[in-house]
C-alpha cells in the first residue's frame, strides 16, 4: 500500500467517524424538542437546518475535487437523504404524540438495521460473514439493552 493510499484511508476513516458520531445528534435534538413540547412548532425548522447544514458541509468537502459525482450517485444520495429526513420526521412525530423515547428510537433503529440487512442479503446477494454476523448481533443486542429501560 502506497503512502497516498494510507493517507486516503485515514481521511476516509476520519469522515466515517464523524458520520458515526454525528448520526445520533439529529435524533438527540428531536428528543430535546419533544421533551420541551416544541416538536409541533419547530420540528420542520430543526430538520431543515440540520440537513441543509450537512448538505452544505458535503458541498464544501467536494468542491475543488478533481472528480465529479455521477448522476446515479447524486440520485442515490438524494434518496438516502429523503429517507433519513422522513425517518427523523416520523420519529419526531411519535415523540410529540407521547410515544416513549426508548420505544420510538428502538423501533426506528431496529427497523433501519433490519431493512439494511435484508436489502443487502436479498437485493444485493451479499453473504454475511462472521464479522457481519457479529455486527448484526451486536446491533440487535444494543437495541435490546436500550429498550429495557
Amino acid at each position: 500500500m502506497s503512502g497516498s493510499e494510507e493517507k486516503g484511508g485515514g481521511r476516509w476513516f476520519q469522515l466515517m467517524l464523524l458520520a458515526c458520531i454525528t448520526n445520533g445528534l439529529g435524533a438527540f435534538g428531536l428528543k430535546v424538542l419533544a421533551g420541551r413540547g416544541l416538536t409541533d412548532r419547530y420540528e420542520l425548522q430543526y430538520l431543515l437546518v440540520w440537513y441543509l447544514g450537512w448538505l452544505l458541509f458535503g458541498v464544501v468537502v467536494f468542491i475543488g475535487r478533481p472528480f465529479r459525482p455521477r448522476t446515479r450517485e447524486i440520485l442515490i444520495a438524494a434518496a438516502m437523504g429523503l429517507c433519513s429526513v422522513a425517518g427523523q420526521f416520523f420519529t419526531g412525530l411519535a415523540l410529540a404524540r407521547d410515544v416513549a423515547g426508548h420505544v420510538a428510537f428502538s423501533i426506528s433503529t431496529g427497523g433501519t438495521l433490519f431493512i439494511v440487512a435484508l436489502a443487502g442479503i436479498l437485493l444485493f446477494r451479499e453473504k454475511v460473514g462472521p464479522y457481519g454476523l457479529a455486527g448484526l448481533v451486536l446491533g440487535i443486542l444494543s437495541i435490546i439493552v436500550l429498550s429495557v429501560s
